[in-house]
């Protein structure tokens, strides 16, 4: 009987003892689970944070295209702007053909103004140059006659031409006009005298 009182409290021990390491081995596991559970949230509320600033960061996108398909009006309302800018276009190519043509035609009129200035120069020029040898032929010829005798000079005067003639007279001096148109056939001295007055009595006309 003592015996078995003695075994009984070792018993006890023993099962408590046993009873123990359990309750501990079960409260650690109780904590891990606990712990592991609290790290799994935190790393879900983490991924949750992390997709929201991502998607508020991400920018905003506009709805593609393909997803709407455009009405009847839409696209008539499309082919009409673009037929009305190919209108606009040919005008506008028309107006640049235009603006190019004019720029040629102004150039060459400018060219032309230039060229016909050139060659009124050139005229004028010539002209003068003219002028100064006729001058020069008709001092001559006036110097010719006036050293002439009177009747060769009026034989020759006879039958010169009236406005070679009144060209050669008027350029001499008076003296020797006169003995020359004595000498010459009256109706061809009236008629040189008749034009020298006429010439004589018209207005010089200026310009």
């Amino acid at each position: 009987m003592t015996q078995k009182l003695r075994i009984l409290p070792l018993s006890i021990v023993l099962l408590s003892m046993v009873f123990g390491i359990k309750i501990v081995d079960f409260s650690f596991g109780i904590e891990q689970a606990l712990a592991s559970q609290e790290a799994e949230n935190k790393s879900e509320e983490g991924q949750d944070k992390s997709e929201e600033t991502a998607a508020e960061d991400a920018p905003v996108t506009a709805p593609s295209p393909l997803n709407t398909i455009p009405t009847r009006k839409e696209i008539e309302y499309l082919q009409k702007l673009g037929q009305r800018r190919q209108e606009l276009d040919r005008r506008a190519d028309a107006l640049d053909d235009r603006e190019r043509l004019l720029e040629a035609v102004e150039k060459r009129i400018v060219e032309r103004t230039e060229s016909l200035k050139s060659i009124e120069a050139t005229i004028r020029d010539l002209l003068k140059k003219h002028d100064a040898m006729e001058k020069a032929q008709l001092d001559r010829l006036v110097k010719m006659y006036s050293a002439m005798k009177a009747k060769d000079a009026a034989k020759i005067f006879n039958n010169l031409e009236q406005d070679v003639l009144i060209s050669i007279v008027e350029n001499m001096k008076e003296k020797d006009m006169g003995k020359i148109l004595a000498a010459m056939d009256l109706n061809k001295a009236q008629k040189l005298t008749t034009k020298l007055a006429t010439r004589k009595k018209l207005p010089e006309i200026e310009g």
